[in-house]
């Protein structure tokens, strides 16, 4: 019985092993690639929590659709929810800006980069 017990928990630990590998591998590619954006573009900003940008960046991806519904009219509380993550200081101005910027930072052909840096590449032009 307790070489069963055994055998069972060193399977589960082996075939954990293999599972958990090809994940890790992908959220430390995930976790270079966050990083490395938000380190460079985060200073650009003038932010200087890195968790937040790189938060806004994921919060961007997730929350696409709505976040260009409400780019579209000017205000929302996705729109409010990205303004703080970026630092903004005014939800409401934040959400005029996306609005009057729309056509650049919804471009007619798929724009590769995220939202965010597009937000800031525009910002800084």
């Amino acid at each position: 019985m307790i070489r069963i017990r055994y055998s069972a928990i060193a399977a589960m630990a082996i075939l954990g092993g293999f599972v958990a590998a090809p994940a890790m591998a992908y959220n430390s590619h995930d976790f270079t690639t966050t990083a490395s954006t938000a380190g460079t573009t985060a200073y650009i900003v003038g932010k200087h929590n890195d968790d937040d940008f790189a938060a806004a960046h994921k919060f961007a991806h997730s929350q696409r659709v709505a976040l260009r519904r409400e780019a579209a009219s000017g205000g929302g509380e996705n729109l409010n929810a990205l303004a703080d993550l970026l630092g903004a200081t005014d939800n409401q101005a934040f959400g005029h800006w996306m609005q009057r910027h729309y056509g650049a930072l919804y471009p007619a052909h798929p724009a590769q980069a995220n939202l965010v840096d597009r937000i800031v590449a525009l910002q800084r032009s």
